[in-house]
C-alpha cells in the first residue's frame, strides 16, 4: 500500500514546490537586511490548482496537466484521491490533519453538473452560491470558513477589495496540521539568533530530544525531527526537516543550490542516528501572506494561460456565457508554532477566477545549533507529500505579510 501512494503522489510535488522554492528566493533577496519568515505550503497550493485543471480544456488544461504533472484528467482526479486518502490515514492516531476545500459560485452562473458531480464526490464540496455584488457578506463567510476549517489559526484572508463584480468562482483549500514530540521545557534556554543582516537576538532555543536522525553534507546540516505516530496508525509517518546553512549568512547560498533542483523536497534525505555534543533548535511562531508573487512566479516557469484575461478554455466548472474565465489572484495564508510539545500549523489557499540535489558526506560535526538562518518542511514520509515548507529569518518575529 505504501508503495501504491508513493508512486502516485509523489511527483506531483514537484513543480507547486519549485514555486515555493522561488518565493522564499526571492523572499530573502529582498530581505536581506530584515527579517520576513517565511511560509506556504505546496500541497495547499496544488489543490486548488488540481480543482482548477479539473475545469479546463484544450490547451489551457495541457498546460495546467504538465504543470501539475498529470498524463490526463483522469491521472490527476487518482493523484488527487491518493493525496486525500494519506492525509486521512490518521484517524486512529498521531497528527491531527485536516484537509477541506470550499468553492463559491456567483448565482448569475450555473454549475456544471459534471463538475458538482466531481466537487462532491472527489473534493467533498458542497458549493456555496452566492452573489458577489455583496462584497461585505461574501467575504464575511469565506473568511469565516477558513477560520473553521483551519482551527482558528487563518483569519481575514479575504478582503472586499479581493472581489469584483466579474468575479464568478471562488476555489479554496485549508491544511491543518498538528503533531508532538519530545523536548522537555526544563531544558530550553535563551541562546543568541544571528540575523542575515550581522545583528543577533536573544531567543528560546529547544533541546533535549534524542529521536532525530542528521546528516551533514557540503555547505549544510540536516535534521529530521518524527513527530510521534499513533500505535494504530499505519502506512504514515510524519518529521520535520531542519537544513541549517554551515555558514550563519548561508541561507541564500542554500537556496541557489535547492532552487536548481524542484524535486528537492520529495528526494530521499540519508540521515544516520548520531550523537551530537549540541543539538539546539530555537522556538518560533509566525503567520506569512502571499498574493501577487504566486501568480508571477507561475508565468514566469511557463503557466500563463489560466491567467490570461482572455482565455476560453475553461469551460468545464460553469456553464459558458461566452465570456472569458480566468484565474484572476491566489492567495495563500499560512501559520506556524513550533515549541517543545510540538508543532502546529496551518493553511489555506484561496484561487479567484477572473531531484537530483548533488549530496557529498563531510565529517560529522558535533554539533546541531539552529543559530541562525534556515530552511525547513512538514513532510509525510511514505508519500512524500510536502504539507509545509519555509525559511526562519528571525524567530521572534510573528507576523510576516506581503503582496
Amino acid at each position: 500500500m505504501a508503495k501504491q501512494i508513493e508512486e502516485k503522489v509523489d511527483s506531483c510535488e514537484f513543480v507547486t514546490s519549485r514555486i515555493i522554492l522561488k518565493e522564499i528566493q526571492k523572499e530573502v533577496k529582498k530581505t536581506r537586511n530584515a527579517s520576513t519568515n517565511i511560509l506556504l505550503s505546496p500541497l495547499s497550493l496544488h489543490a486548488v490548482m488540481n480543482m482548477m485543471a479539473a475545469g479546463a480544456t484544450g490547451d489551457t488544461l495541457n498546460q495546467m496537466l504538465q504543470f501539475l504533472g498529470s498524463r490526463d484528467i483522469a491521472e490527476l482526479n487518482s493523484k488527487f484521491a491518493n493525496m486525500a486518502a494519506v492525509l486521512s490515514s490518521n484517524s486512529n492516531g498521531g497528527p491531527d490533519l485536516s484537509f477541506l476545500n470550499g468553492m463559491w459560485v456567483a448565482h448569475t452562473h450555473q454549475l456544471r453538473d459534471s463538475f458538482k458531480e466531481l466537487a462532491s464526490s472527489l473534493y467533498k464540496i458542497e458549493p456555496k452560491v452566492v452573489d458577489f455584488k455583496l462584497k461585505e457578506e461574501v467575504v464575511k463567510d469565506v473568511n469565516t470558513w477558513a477560520e473553521s476549517a483551519s482551527r482558528g489559526l487563518i483569519k481575514d484572508i479575504l478582503k472586499p477589495d479581493h472581489i469584483r463584480e466579474v468575479t464568478k468562482v471562488l476555489l479554496a483549500n485549508a491544511l491543518y496540521f498538528k503533531g508532538t514530540w519530545k523536548f522537555d521545557e526544563k531544558y530550553t534556554t535563551d541562546k543568541y539568533f544571528h540575523l542575515l543582516n550581522g545583528d543577533k537576538i536573544s531567543v528560546p532555543f529547544m533541546t533535549g530530544c534524542d529521536e532525530f536522525t542528521y546528516g551533514s553534507f557540503r555547505g549544510c546540516q540536516v535534521v529530521k525531527i518524527p513527530y510521534d505516530i499513533g500505535k494504530e496508525v499505519d502506512n504514515i509517518d510524519l518529521s520535520m526537516f531542519i537544513f541549517l546553512p554551515n555558514k550563519q549568512n548561508g541561507l541564500p547560498r542554500l537556496l541557489e543550490k535547492v532552487n536548481s533542483h524542484p524535486n528537492f523536497f520529495t528526494k530521499t534525505f540519508w540521515l544516520r542516528y548520531e550523537s551530537l555534543d549540541e543539538f539546539y533548535i530555537p522556538k518560533f511562531k509566525f503567520t506569512y501572506t502571499a498574493m501577487k508573487q504566486i501568480v508571477r512566479t507561475m508565468k514566469e516557469i511557463g503557466l500563463t494561460l489560466p491567467f490570461n484575461d482572455e482565455c476560453t478554455e475553461i469551460t468545464e466548472i460553469v456553464e459558458p456565457d461566452g465570456q472569458s474565465f480566468y484565474i484572476n489572484e491566489i492567495i495563500q495564508k499560512a501559520f506556524i508554532e513550533v515549541n517543545e510539545k510540538g508543532t502546529e500549523a496551518a493553511a489555506v489557499t484561496e484561487l479567484d477566477f477572473e531531484c537530483g540535489f548533488s549530496m557529498y558526506d563531510e565529517p560529522p560535526g558535533p554539533r546541531f545549533v539552529a543559530d541562525h538562518p534556515f530552511l525547513f518542511m512538514v513532510r509525510e514520509e511514505v508519500s512524500r507529500l510536502v504539507l509545509f515548507t519555509g525559511a526562519v529569518l528571525n524567530p521572534s518575529s510573528d507576523h510576516s505579510d506581503t503582496s
